[in-house]
């Protein structure tokens, strides 16, 4: 049942003229992308008789100073977000959306990581590349 679920992952990387063999992670159900410096990472997993799909994407760490200020723009900047979400985990910002994989398409998929790439993209927050 899971590989259905992976054959819409492989078809929607096709789709953004990505080579799904290419860009599979090491453990089944992972495909790391990139999108200019950031890198758009795929999970699919089976979890209590579900199966989850996930995008993450590292934007930036937790600037020392000013860290309240910066976490409380963080929390008005999600309140724009179509489907994605902000979140903070180990001192990273990560751009970040979980969802149940049945009813996703390989169409769905490719909107959602075009939104990743866009959004990581135009996160003001994020220092410039070095």
């Amino acid at each position: 049942m899971i590989e259905t679920y992976y054959k819409a992952v492989d078809e929607a990387v096709a789709a953004l003229g990505l080579d799904a063999e290419e860009v599979r992670g090491e453990q089944p159900g992972q495909w790391n992308l990139k999108k200019g410096r950031f890198d758009i990472m795929v999970d699919l997993w089976e979890q209590e008789n579900q199966h989850l799909f996930q995008i993450v994407c590292p934007l930036c760490g937790i600037p020392e100073e000013n860290r309240e200020g910066f976490l409380l723009n963080l929390l008005q900047k999600n309140y724009g977000l179509s489907a994605m979400t902000y979140a903070v985990m180990d001192n990273i910002v990560f751009l970040k959306y979980t969802t149940e994989a049945a009813p996703l398409t390989p169409e769905n998929i490719v909107a959602l990581l075009t939104k990743a790439a866009f959004y990581a993209e135009k996160s003001e927050f994020v220092p410039p590349a070095e």
